[in-house]
């Protein structure tokens, strides 16, 4: 008796790898996060689960003229009532922006970080960077700033 190759069950091994290719991948759904650039450049860069890690960032030689801006990403979307606070390492309040509503593109949040490490007449070393909007109403710790002097 002869035995006959199944050409079905062929056609099936195909499929399979690649049903076991497309789930062996997470995504973790939506875009949020955030972008750090001193006078214009990129210096730090964080999204999705990479968030969860605080980073500090180390400044070097600050001018009075430096200035930092953050541009945090809701999903594709600009958030509303947005918000920077600083913290000293004691989690004092150093100081709290407001930044206006956009509604086209995103020219970021910025500040100088010299006036910042001298706020409250004390010299502060190292500054908590938080960020808040409407979509996120509890402070969000985005990095440590360090001055270096």
């Amino acid at each position: 008796m002869k035995k006959s190759f199944n050409f079905h069950a062929l056609r099936i091994v195909p499929l399979a790898v690649l049903l076991l290719t497309f789930f062996s991948f997470s995504v973790k759904p939506g875009g949020e996060g955030f972008e750090i650039f001193k006078n214009n450049k990129l210096v730090l860069q964080q999204f999705g689960s990479d968030m969860e890690k605080i980073k500090t960032l180390q400044l070097d030689n600050v001018s009075s003229s430096d200035q930092l801006t953050i541009r945090y990403y809701h999903c594709g979307r600009i958030g509303k009532n947005r918000h920077i606070i600083l913290r000293s390492s004691d989690n004092k309040e150093l100081k709290n922006w407001q930044f206006a509503n956009m509604s086209s593109k995103d020219q970021g949040m910025s500040f100088r970080p010299a006036d910042v490490f001298t706020a409250k007449g004390k010299k502060a070393t190292l500054v908590n960077v938080y960020y808040t909007s409407t979509e996120i109403p509890r402070e969000r710790h985005l990095v440590t700033l360090q001055l270096n002097s």
